[in-house]
């Protein structure tokens, strides 16, 4: 008994305070990259910009501050004139943030991360999701209950249940969509959107876990937005054992062009939702620093919109929640369907820090030291 805690303890260690130590050149490296390519190249092209002294002032009070380098500095465009250091001290790094925040904040993360895992946690918990069609651990699948699908067509139609439109992604150790496609199912044989034919096993040996869902046909409020992508909500939730879930913030996906998933990291667009309201924001960002005052495909604009679905949304991403209590921290991605029923895409342990704090402003007051403490004492 003493030695299992003992291990998981030490796993935990490993895992919050050893493994940022270790990745951190690659995040160095990552970070230098999207300077160069994006974030300098938008300051050079800046009209508004403070002079340099004051930059390099701004700069050196934020290393200082945060014990770490600024690049985050460049990536919220913080050089801007109507912004005074206080503005700016109260956007987190991104490095603080992976580094620091959420290691302390959530601890078991495997549980949430593993999208089998999650699914069936939230299956047996009653909570509304795409309908799970097969699973498999590279090239051998499986059904929905997990026995073994004979490797013939007709055997995977079977388990497909006839579904023509489904989805495939990683079971594990991704982010931002890769690895996420539509395909259509004829007779058990799967064909990529072109029509070219899809392979599991190919795709087990890229990927290893893997599973299969039924493709959601979206709310017509949001088709309304591109109807080519499935456009979702990024919804962040806190959980606290003696206050329960609560929301922090809710945003609004979608597709730039006629991709079928809507992440930030594809080239989507990300626009800021009144969780109570449901009103959108007057703009919307990309990770390259563009803003949308309507969106590129439809042409609708965002100001003066509101999603009346949004109450489901929000009711879906905190049943959820409650059954993670030891990752206080989510990033729900939901879809609504056709007929309003909000449905859980995935929970995400690390919530996208750059969307949030681009349509929300800096979020130190609620996710810095006071959120670790908060947690440490529960």
């Amino acid at each position: 008994m003493k030695f299992n805690l003992r291990a998981h303890q030490l796993d935990e260690f490993f895992r919050a305070k050893i493994g940022p130590k270790v990745t951190a050149p690659l995040w160095v490296a990552h970070q230098v990259g999207n300077t160069k390519n994006t974030y300098l190249p938008t300051y050079r092209r800046a009209a508004d910009r403070k002079s340099a002294a004051r930059v390099g002032i701004d700069l050196v009070a934020l290393a200082v501050r945060w014990r770490c380098l600024p690049f985050h500095y460049l990536r919220y465009e913080l050089y801007r004139s109507g912004l005074d250091f206080k503005d700016v001290a109260s956007y987190i790094p991104d490095t603080v943030f992976y580094s620091r925040i959420l290691p302390t904040v959530n601890r078991s993360v495997l549980l949430l991360d593993d999208k089998l895992a999650c699914k069936r946690i939230l299956g047996d918990a009653g909570v509304r999701q795409p309908k799970l069609l097969a699973t498999g651990e590279r090239s051998l699948p499986l059904d929905a209950a997990g026995a073994p699908i004979p490797t013939v067509p007709a055997a995977l139609d079977a388990a497909l249940s006839g579904t023509t439109e489904v989805v495939i992604k990683p079971a594990r150790h991704t982010s931002g969509g890769a690895g996420v496609l539509v395909l259509t199912n004829n007779d058990g044989v799967l064909r990529h959107q072109d029509g070219s034919l899809f392979s599991l096993a190919v795709y087990g040996d890229a990927w290893g876990g893997w599973l299969i869902e039924e493709y959601v046909h979206q709310h017509a409020e949001l088709a309304e937005f591109n109807p080519h992508s499935l456009n979702t909500f990024r919804v962040i939730t806190e959980f606290h054992p003696a206050r329960g879930a609560r929301v922090l913030y809710c945003l609004f996906k979608s597709s730039t062009g006629t991709d079928a998933v809507d992440n930030a990291c594809n080239g989507g667009l990300y626009v800021r939702v009144d969780p109570f309201t449901g009103e959108l924001d007057d703009t919307a960002h990309t990770t390259d620093l563009t803003r949308h005052d309507r969106h590129p495909v439809s042409r609708t604009r965002f100001a003066g919109r509101r999603l009346s679905v949004i109450h489901q949304v929000v009711e879906a991403a905190e049943r959820a929640a409650v059954h993670f209590p030891r990752t206080p921290l989510i990033g729900w991605d939901i879809a609504v369907g056709r007929t309003g029923q909000a449905l859980i895409v995935e929970g995400n342990s690390s919530p996208s820090l750059m969307n949030l704090q681009r349509t929300h402003g800096g979020l130190a007051p609620t996710l810095s030291r006071s959120l670790i403490n908060d947690h440490r004492r529960s």
